[in-house]
């Protein structure tokens, strides 16, 4: 049954006819599950992150003002006589995407919580911390589909961040 709906889902989100960041339309709206791999030094704590993000985006000129925002989880590593820590970041970033006919180019600055989770005595513990953040990315827009590379830089960690790619549908 769930491989049905979805499947239909696919299918009809692939069939309906978007106007989906068009120089037409002035606002859109889209969802996006965005992965990577962390760099040094944060790839010396954790494999891989992965989350959902939603982006806001306002027609200006040839491109978008954006703000993107979300939940992105990272997987700790496996270190001998290290309790694992598993992270959350919460980003908002404010960019703006330039269009290049289905090709785009974006530049982001922003702010990120970081949060760690851990076991300690046998009771859940965290921390939080906060740092500036940027990343450039570049991809393509297929209709309401977007695809891009993204490299985010992480300012409290020594220009430590994360490679990765985001996948978003556009409303």
């Amino acid at each position: 049954m769930k491989k049905t709906a979805i499947i239909f889902l696919v299918i009809a989100c692939c069939a309906l006819k978007t106007m989906a960041q068009k120089e037409s339309k002035k606002f859109s709206v889209g969802f996006g599950i965005e992965a990577g791999i962390p760099t040094s030094p944060l790839s010396d704590v954790y494999n891989a992150s992965i989350g959902l993000t939603v982006r806001f985006s306002y027609h200006v000129g040839p491109g978008f003002v954006t703000l993107t925002t979300g939940g992105i989880g990272y997987d700790p590593k496996t270190i001998p006589g290290v309790k694992k820590k598993v992270a959350l970041e919460i980003p908002v970033r404010f960019g703006y995407k330039y269009i290049i006919d289905k090709f785009f180019v974006m530049g982001e600055l922003g702010y990120a919580s970081f949060k760690t989770y851990y076991g300690l005595n046998g009771n859940l513990a965290s921390t939080t911390s906060g740092t500036g953040i940027g990343a450039i990315s570049a991809g393509i827009n297929l209709n309401a589909f977007e695809v891009g590379l993204r490299y985010g830089v992480n300012f409290k960690s020594s220009g430590g961040g994360d490679f990765g790619v985001r996948v978003g549908f556009n409303f």
